[in-house]
């Protein structure tokens, strides 16, 4: 009886840890996860937009690419702190040419810590990396202490991988290799206004005073220095905001100063497209930081011309009123 639990036991471990090396394939040929299209795929961009939520939906590649000339890959994922970033940064850099230029969204927000989050499960397939084994330790230690068990590498955020498995295995029997989304972009279509405002108000009908995080602030010089490393000119900068929210982040000039500062002193352009016309309206946005697709129209336009207007004038400086 006992030799018969054994063998099923290893059976059933054998099993899990079989299905973990598939998990670790699938999710690799997933090509609507950028983890694995950047690292699949030589991109080879001249501009990288990198963040969370914000250029994710705004940064629109074909535009720039148009007002420019440079190819341009967006790189943001959602609701993704600057240790989310720094690892699809240090991915990117592992598998393509270092890009030009860098431009990273930074905001209240960014350094406040309680907003933007580290998505374990979307770098779960590469812990082969060492690096990467690394800052997901540091990120989510409860995920990290079970990361041995079998299967718990996937089943510990279950909901979260099981269909971008599936997908992973369509796109592998169908051999897609291109994404839905193949320059990173995704187009705020269907976006409508989603009450945030609102339900901040609600929260913090005084107003709220954001934080200077220092491990925020960690892994955005964590950024700084990959860039330098990797030769990129590395560009803070803040989309435009809808002016209603302003007066209830208390501190936000304290926190563009601190941002400034550390621009100035890690000697990188921080602009701030801060006085631009769309940010009176409703009309251009679908959430207090997110414009529709009318607004991001005229902001990417906006965008790179400014960048084109940096070419013979000094990058650190703050955009005029457009």
């Amino acid at each position: 009886m006992l030799k018969k639990i054994l063998v099923v036991g290893m059976l059933l471990i054998s099993i899990l840890f079989g299905m973990e090396k598939g998990y670790d394939y699938f999710l690799k040929r997933n090509m609507d996860l950028k983890p694995a299209y950047i690292t699949r795929h030589r991109i080879d961009a001249d501009v990288l937009f990198l963040g969370p939520c914000e250029p994710l939906w705004m940064m629109n590649p074909v535009v720039f690419q148009s007002g420019t000339g440079l190819k341009a890959y967006n790189l943001a994922t959602v609701h993704a702190n600057f240790a989310e970033n720094e690892a699809m940064l240090h991915l990117y850099l592992d598998h393509n040419k270092a890009p030009g230029y860098i431009f990273l969204y930074v905001t209240t927000e960014s350094v406040d810590g309680a907003f933007n989050v580290f998505n374990t499960y979307a770098f779960a397939p590469y812990m082969d990396h060492e690096w990467m084994t690394a800052q997901i330790e540091e990120q989510d230690t409860s995920y990290y202490k079970f990361r041995h068990f079998p299967f718990m590498k996937y089943a510990y955020y279950g909901d979260y991988v099981h269909f971008n498995c599936f997908q992973g295995i369509k796109h592998a029997l169908s051999g897609r290799e291109t994404p839905y989304f193949p320059d990173g972009y995704v187009p705020p279509h269907d976006m409508v206004w989603d009450g945030r405002l609102e339900r901040f108000a609600k929260q913090f009908p005084k107003g709220r005073v954001f934080k200077w995080n220092p491990e925020e602030i960690k892994h955005l010089q964590s950024i700084v220095n990959q860039a330098a490393l990797s030769g990129s000119q590395l560009v803070l900068y803040e989309s435009p905001m809808l002016n209603e929210i302003k007066p209830y982040i208390l501190n936000r000039e304290e926190i563009r100063e601190k941002i400034s500062t550390f621009a100035v002193t890690n000697k990188i352009p921080y602009w701030v497209f801060d006085t631009m016309k769309i940010s009176n309206s409703r009309d251009y946005f679908f959430s207090v930081l997110n414009t529709n697709q009318a607004g991001s129209a005229i902001f990417n336009k906006t965008f790179a011309a400014y960048f084109i207007q940096q070419q013979t004038e000094p990058l650190i400086k703050t955009p005029s009123d457009h």
